[in-house]
């Protein structure tokens, strides 16, 4: 049985990175205790030595796990899904093979695609509301937000998003890129947004204390 001690996960200082926002989430849901540290993370500012030793290529969030080291997300959230098996621990990931391979197609949908919305609508406005009204999307991004849109509906329709935490999770913050910035969505859409946030491990995340200004490169 693997350690649960000595987990500690390191993110930006702002909390407001999709990818920080998943392996918290991954955590929370595992019921694992862990601690968290912060770092200001801006282009061109290197990571100390020894951090870069240690994570082999130097990014956040990373997850140290005792002696052992490692980044890349979703690295991150497989490794917690194996290192802490159910039925001890919840899943993160339907048991079904089809299942798990449809939720994982999900998240990985709104982590590489949608790169125009992503762009436009970035992560620091989910919890950095803007003052100024928004220009309205780009080409692009207008189609983008659709494709999400529709896709959504056609998940809940079938069912599929719904009970697994990160296909959920990823989900909810990918449509919170147009919910919380006045873009349009159907009401049950908004409905699964708010769901999914009243989870103690999303609301934990979105509510975190932070900076009181938003980071002036964009997440």
């Amino acid at each position: 049985m693997t350690d649960a001690s000595a987990l500690t996960l390191y993110v930006d200082a702002y909390w407001c990175s999709p990818f920080d926002y998943s392996c918290y989430v991954a955590l929370r849901e595992k019921g694992l205790e862990f601690n968290t540290t912060r770092a200001i993370i801006r282009s061109g500012v290197g990571f100390p030595l020894p951090y870069r030793d240690r994570t082999l290529v130097a990014r956040v969030p990373a997850l140290s796990h005792g002696d052992f080291w490692l980044t890349e997300s979703m690295a991150v959230v497989e490794y917690l899904e194996e290192a802490f098996p159910a039925p001890e621990w919840p899943r993160l990931w339907p048991l079904e093979l089809r299942a798990r391979a449809r939720a994982r197609q999900i998240v990985s949908f709104v982590r590489s695609e949608l790169g125009a919305l992503r762009r436009e609508r970035g992560s620091d406005f989910i919890v950095y509301p803007s003052s100024k009204p928004l220009p309205p999307l780009g080409r692009a991004a207008r189609e983008e937000a659709d494709e999400l849109i529709e896709v959504t509906g056609r998940l809940l329709a079938t069912g599929e998003v719904r009970g697994w935490p990160m296909a959920s999770a990823d989900l909810a913050f990918a449509l919170l890129r147009l919910l919380r910035t006045g873009e349009p969505v159907p009401a049950e859409i908004a409905a699964f947004v708010a769901e999914v946030c009243a989870r103690p491990s999303v609301r934990d995340f979105l509510a975190h204390e932070r900076p009181p200004n938003p980071p002036d490169d964009g997440r």
